[in-house]
C-alpha cells in the first residue's frame, strides 16, 4: 500500500500552498491499495471534506478518483499529483504486449526469409483426397462388373430363346447319298451290282385247232 502526504509542510508528498495557515502542515493522508481501492484519513483542525461533506478525523473513509474531495474548503486535491495505479498496470501491460508481437514477428519474418531461400517439399495428398479416389475406382469397378453381368445375362436369354426357335422348325430331308461298296478282301472296293429285274412271263399262246 502507498501512503500518500497532504498538506502545507514541504516535506509532504502533495504539497498545498495555503499562506493563511488554514491548512494544516499535516492536513491529511491518502491511502492507495495495489488493487487501486483509495481511502483518506483527516489529520487536521478544519476538516476534510468529500463531495462537499466533512469526514471525521483519524477514519478511513473510501474514495475514488471520480470524488471533489476539499481540505478546509481553501484547496482541492489534484487527482494528477496522484499516480493511478490501474493506469499503470494499462501502460505496462502495452508495453509487455508490443515487446511480445515484436518477438514474434521478428520470428516469423526470419522463418520466411529462411523457406523462401529452401524449396518446399511436396505434400502428401490428404486421407480425405486418397479415399475419395478409391472410393471413385471401387465405385467404377462395380459399375464395370454389373455390366458385364447384365450383358451375360441378355446373351444368355438370346441363346435360349435360338434354342428353342430351332426345335421348332421342321429339318429340311437329308438328301440321299450313294451307298459306298464295302471293300473287298483284296483292298478293292466291290461295286454293287444292280439287281436283276424279273423277268415279266410271257403271256402263252393259245393253240389253235
Amino acid at each position: 500500500m502507498k501512503v500518500y502526504s497532504i498538506g502545507r509542510e514541504l516535506g509532504c508528498d502533495i504539497v498545498i500552498n495555503d499562506s493563511t495557515d488554514v491548512i494544516s502542515r499535516r492536513h491529511a493522508t491518502l491511502n492507495v491499495a495495489s488493487s487501486g481501492k483509495m481511502t483518506i484519513v483527516d489529520t487536521s483542525h478544519n476538516g476534510t471534506y468529500v463531495n462537499g461533506i466533512r469526514i471525521s478525523s483519524n477514519v478511513p473513509v473510501p474514495v475514488t478518483r471520480k470524488d471533489n474531495i476539499s481540505f478546509a474548503h481553501v484547496a482541492r486535491l489534484d487527482w494528477n499529483q496522484v499516480p493511478n495505479p490501474r493506469a499503470s498496470l494499462v501502460r505496462y501491460g502495452l508495453i509487455a504486449l508490443l515487446a511480445i508481437i515484436l518477438v514474434v514477428g521478428g520470428v516469423l519474418l526470419f522463418n520466411a526469409l529462411q523457406d523462401s531461400g529452401t524449396p518446399k517439399p511436396e505434400t502428401p495428398q490428404s486421407p480425405v483426397a486418397v479415399d475419395s479416389i478409391d472410393l471413385k475406382r471401387e465405385k467404377e469397378k462395380m459399375l464395370k462388373k454389373e455390366k458385364q453381368l447384365q450383358d451375360s445375362i441378355k446373351q444368355h436369354v438370346t441363346d435360349s430363346l435360338n434354342k428353342v426357335h430351332n426345335k421348332n422348325t421342321v429339318p429340311a430331308k437329308a438328301k440321299s447319298t450313294p451307298r459306298l461298296a464295302a471293300p473287298t478282301s483284296d483292298g478293292t472296293k466291290k461295286q454293287d451290282t444292280p439287281k436283276a429285274e424279273p423277268k415279266k412271263e410271257e403271256p402263252k399262246r393259245r393253240m389253235r385247232g
